[in-house]
Parts: C-alpha cells; structure tokens; sequence
C-alpha cells in the first residue's frame, strides 16, 4: 500500500530547495518592499543638536566647567574659566568625537539621555564623566598670606615614577608649579583649604599637611600623588 502521508524529511528538502527562489520573487516582485528594509538600516540622528546645549561639570574636578554650545554641524565645547575649547564631531546621535590636547588621539564623547529625552551627561572616553547642570558657580579665590603659601613650598617625586620630580614656589599670586622633566611652568590659585586650582586647565592640586602645618604631599588632578622630598 502506499503511504500518502508526506515524509517531514521529505517537506524538509523541498522547503530548502524552494527558498532561494521564494526570496528572489519577493525582490523582484515588489522592488519597493526591498528598498524599505535598506532603509530601516540607516542610523539616523534623532536628537536636534540645540539639546546637548548647556553647562557640564566634570566629575572628577568640582571646579571644572564647560559650556557646550553649538557651531555650524558640530559642537564647540569651552572650558568657562578657560581659553581653552574643542571640537566635538558627531558620529553617531549621542556619539561625538574630539581630539585631545596634543590632536593625536581620537576622544569619543558618548552623552546620556534621561527617561524624557532630556540630556543629562556625557562620558569622555574611560577618562571622566559630564554632568549637566542648570547653574555655574564661579570659583572665588581665597588670598594667603606669604607664610601660609610657603608650607607648600618644596621638591615633589611622582610616586608612581621614581625619579619625575616637580617643584612649588610661592608667588605674590599663589604658586607657580614647575615640572623639571620640561622646565614648564603652571601659576595657581587658592580656592580651599589646601586646595589650588590653575583655571585655564582646570587642573586641581590639593595638599596634605603634617602636624606643624606643612605640606607632605600633593595630589594632581584628583588622581596623581606627588610626595614631597626631604632635602
């Protein structure tokens, strides 16, 4: 007797055998179905470039501000306290990228949105976070006698190289940082207790004093920790 019912392997190898030839109709048959799935792979930007306007603050420096505004099809980021600005090309809808201080590295600026669409920060690279605040406070500096500035006074040794070293002098300003590797001289001013801050570059320096008031050491934007040499 024979079997009418259709082996599962056997509708199995005509399915395999029939596919090319279904997907071929379909393109050739309605063209315009086609192009619409092309066009769903193409990234578009959907945040306008006015919402990433606004003041950042930096995570890892409470004194560092940027005022991100926009320029022609790009965006001008400035440091508030600064001269200091870069450019942020957008590669993607949040993503953009800038070069860092010395234009031989590629920086990716990655910004969040919140629940309502709204931006609330960015990511630099691995490097730092951006958080958007509505206000600016500006830094106050705090003047220090001649006597308080020359605790800081000293030969310092980057702890994690041997043999960097860097020097602080006190000036009629503040403290004038030199960095003997290239002779490079940076001015700051007070803004804390033991707090220094060179605004153009945003770059903190904050002091650890002995028992007798005297620096000992040193951290360099919030991450790099200079001890003092005992000479």
């Amino acid at each position: 007797m024979i079997n009418l019912r259709r082996n599962p392997a056997t509708r199995l190898y005509r399915y395999v055998l029939l596919l090319p030839f279904i997907v071929l109709s379909l393109c050739f048959i309605n063209p315009a179905k086609a192009r619409t799935i092309a066009v769903k792979t193409t990234v578009v930007d959907t945040t306008a470039m006015k919402a990433f306007e606004g003041i950042y603050q930096l995570k890892s420096n409470q004194h560092g501000y940027i005022q991100i505004t926009v320029a022609n099809k790009t965006l001008l980021a400035k440091i508030i306290d600064g001269t200091k600005q870069f450019v942020l090309t957008r590669k993607g809808d949040l993503v953009f990228e800038t070069l860092d201080n010395d234009g031989d590295e590629t920086i990716p600026i990655t910004f969040t949105k919140s629940d309502a669409g709204e931006i609330t920060g960015a990511a630099v690279g691995d490097k730092d976070q951006l958080t958007r605040v509505k206000n600016y406070t500006p830094v106050k500096e705090l003047k220090l006698t001649a006597a308080q500035l020359k605790a800081y006074e000293g030969k310092y040794e980057f702890e994690e190289r041997q043999g960097t070293f860097l020097t602080i002098t006190a000036t009629a300003d503040g403290l004038v940082l030199k960095q003997l590797w290239d002779d490079r001289e940076i001015p700051f001013i007070a803004v804390a207790d033991n707090e220094f801050l060179n605004k153009e570059a945003m770059f903190p320096l904050k002091f650890t004093m002995d028992a007798s008031g005297k620096a000992i050491k040193v951290l360099a934007f919030n991450r790099d920790s200079w001890d003092k040499v005992k000479e």
